[in-house]
């Protein structure tokens, strides 16, 4: 399949928000205490520490390196850091693998983001492959050996791709009134957005065009 042509930016409006709920969480984790941000690092303890991290960790989940992060620019020192980093790994209140699980089905439910998008956002966010691979495993290829489907020649379980057909089909008739090809290049952009590869795009796109959707 030859990639579609560029789309004006108004071809964008089927894309919904991302990542409000983030920039929400952001700004509520910056109206912490000021003190706290100023406080010279001699005098910041590891409950200090602590205590933070579990102030951010209310607002939302984090990965370890995300929450590194945000305890350094607490000006927490290093050590302090990786000292509460490694103890709330062994409580489990940090778990990289279950973060990107959760994530996975979040994203692939909410906004049928693919397999290569949800990996480069986990990616960025400090997971590793290991725990990126297992949680694209457990979501995009779910009902494999319990209900007995085949994945697809595509990558996908036969159910995912049933499901992505499902909303694929919704953003298809959105655009019924457009001629042909733009209505077939908007379709293209939007599960390329979402970080599909071009076998399931192909196949998705040839069954809503066979599936005797309106003109």
């Amino acid at each position: 399949m030859e990639e579609p042509e560029e789309i004006a930016e108004d071809d964008y409006a089927m894309e919904e928000p991302e990542e409000v709920v983030e920039e929400l969480s952001n700004h509520q984790q910056n109206r912490f205490s000021e003190r706290d941000e100023l406080q010279p690092w001699g005098n910041k303890t590891k409950q200090d520490a602590e205590e933070m991290a579990i102030k951010l960790l209310a607002a939302r989940a984090f990965t370890a390196v995300e929450l590194r992060k945000k305890l350094c620019g607490k000006r927490f020192s290093a050590k302090t850091v990786d000292e509460v980093i490694n103890d709330f790994k062994s409580r489990g209140l940090i778990n990289d693998s279950l973060y990107a699980e959760a994530f996975c089905h979040s994203r692939w439910s909410s906004s049928s983001w693919g397999p290569r998008r949800v990996k480069q956002a986990l990616f960025s966010k400090g997971v590793s492959e290991v725990d990126v691979e297992k949680a694209i495993q457990l979501v995009f290829h779910e009902g494999e050996k319990s209900d007995g489907f085949q994945r697809s020649s595509h990558g996908l379980s036969k159910l995912s791709m049933d499901r992505l057909f499902i909303q694929a089909s919704k953003q298809w008739l959105r655009s019924v009134n457009m001629p042909k090809e733009t209505r077939k290049a908007r379709i293209i952009r939007w599960l390329q957005y979402r970080g599909f590869n071009w076998d399931v795009i192909g196949s998705i796109v040839k069954k809503l065009e066979s599936n005797n959707h309106p003109p």
